[in-house]
């Protein structure tokens, strides 16, 4: 499922928790553990466009200029998630 889930994100777009939780037929509580365990695993950074903080990579892109602004949610309440190296490693060593 751990699997799954990176390769879900991993795909083109921006996923909610709740459309990845109807994606994957689990709650969205189930969501957060996982992408949680994911990034204590190394395969997800959360990014945060201010300063990073511990554990969390930086977005590097000023909001202004971004394609992606109107649904991003690193400038306001919600998380964004990225595969790391390591993640994106894994989708393709797995991609079937």
């Amino acid at each position: 499922m751990l699997l799954e889930l990176l390769r879900t994100v991993h795909s083109a777009g921006v996923h909610s928790l709740s459309e990845l939780a109807r994606q994957l037929n689990v709650s969205e509580a189930l969501i957060r553990s996982m992408m949680d365990e994911l990034a204590r695993m190394g395969y997800l950074d959360l990014l945060n466009s201010g300063s990073p903080l511990p554990g969390v990579a930086e977005c590097g892109i000023r909001c202004n200029g971004c394609p992606i602004a109107s649904t991003c949610r690193v400038g306001g309440s919600g998380h964004a998630w990225v595969l790391t190296e390591a993640g994106q490693r894994i989708v393709q060593e797995n991609a079937s």
